[in-house]
């Protein structure tokens, strides 16, 4: 990782929000079960005075018929922006956890205050009809990072209407 460009909050040799991010969003511009295509964007509305860059998020499903991964590690892309509007790309490193239906996603440069960043999963095919649901953590860039609860996110699967 780069070095940050907000001065990070420090408790205790740990890194820390001062305001945690709060507003996300999870889209699927593919709805139906099985359909091919999809890519899954996790939209994170970073504030201003969080007082620390944003070194990368945690994703953990905590609900869905089958891990909404199921197929593997999938190809993961960051950038500035939502998905209509894609402005400069974030490198990414993503390490995907079958077991725990988790996936640690880390920016190889931090994400200022103030920033909107989306990151994309490329998941190819969606999994069976389901509420797929997820808690959001969000992870200060620094040392010794405290990971903070931002929320739930989730997306619905439908049964293909043919």
């Amino acid at each position: 990782m780069t070095a940050t460009t907000a001065k990070a909050v420090e408790i205790d040799g740990q890194t820390s929000f001062v305001a945690v991010p709060t507003q996300a969003k999870l889209t699927n511009y593919r709805w139906y079960a099985f359909e091919c295509c999809a890519v899954y964007y996790v939209t994170l509305e970073f504030p201003g005075g969080a007082g620390a860059d944003l070194g990368g998020i945690n994703l953990e499903q905590i609900r869905g018929a089958q891990p909404a991964f199921y197929y593997g590690a999938v190809p993961v892309k960051a950038f500035i922006g939502t998905p209509r509007r894609q402005g400069k790309s974030v490198e990414v490193q993503a390490k995907f956890s079958h077991d725990a239906r988790s996936i640690d996603v880390r920016f190889e440069s931090a994400v200022k205050p103030g920033d909107v960043v989306t990151i994309a999963f490329q998941t190819g095919v969606n999994p069976p009809e389901d509420i797929y649901t997820f808690s959001l953590t969000a992870v200060p860039a620094g040392p010794n990072p405290i990971h903070q609860m931002v929320g739930v996110i989730q997306m619905e699967i439908f049964e293909p209407m043919y």
